[in-house]
């Protein structure tokens, strides 16, 4: 058992079509089972065989990779955006950093919780049922906090536009100046978002 679930643990999920970024026990227990690894097993155990082996497949750890050049234009794209985030802005202009959180997954559990009555926690049902996954697309006003989101069940052109339009229409009118600050995502490159 602990082989099988050390070598998923080192596989990405998506390696085996779960729609997860990282996995954490409960999901490795789920897999072990649909996979028919075993009939049955808890997190708890997942987390010791883990811990045996010194994994922990939730943490994660950025890093840059060394074939991606990072010369003077790079610099003056990172110059440019430091000013813009730091300079004060006229009446009329905004500053907005948009990003998309995806595969956020509805679960719906398959029982009501129960209240906490004395001597007993609040109870929850540990089984639920997917409903899918969601895109949340957002902008993050970074002057003032305000955050603009719009849930999406895809994450194309076609609804980066359409959080687009309604980001235009949620700014007060005297705004004339929109700076929208975007990663390198593919869709917020191509023809329909540069029009």
């Amino acid at each position: 058992m602990a082989v099988f679930t050390v070598k998923l643990a080192c596989e990405l999920p998506e390696a085996r079509g779960v729609p997860l970024s990282q996995w954490d026990c409960r999901e490795l227990a789920r897999e072990l089972m649909a996979s028919g690894v075993t009939a049955s097993i808890s997190r708890e155990t997942v987390r010791r065989i883990l811990r045996d082996h010194a994994l922990k497949p939730w943490r994660v750890h950025a890093w840059l990779s060394p074939k991606v050049p990072r010369d003077d234009a790079f610099r003056a794209q990172v110059e440019a955006l430091i000013d813009l985030y730091t300079r004060p802005l006229e009446e009329d202009e905004v500053v907005l950093s948009f990003d998309e959180k995806t595969s956020i997954q509805p679960r719906t559990r398959t029982a009501p919780s129960q209240p906490a009555r004395p001597r007993q926690p609040l109870r929850i049902e540990a089984e639920y049922q997917r409903g899918g996954a969601l895109n949340l697309l957002a902008a993050f006003d970074t002057r003032t906090g305000r955050v603009h989101g719009w849930l999406h069940t895809r994450k194309r052109a076609a609804e980066f536009l359409a959080s687009l339009e309604a980001l235009e229409t949620a700014i007060p009118a005297h705004v004339r100046t929109i700076h929208v600050v975007l990663d390198n995502l593919r869709v917020h490159k191509g023809r329909a978002a540069q029009a």
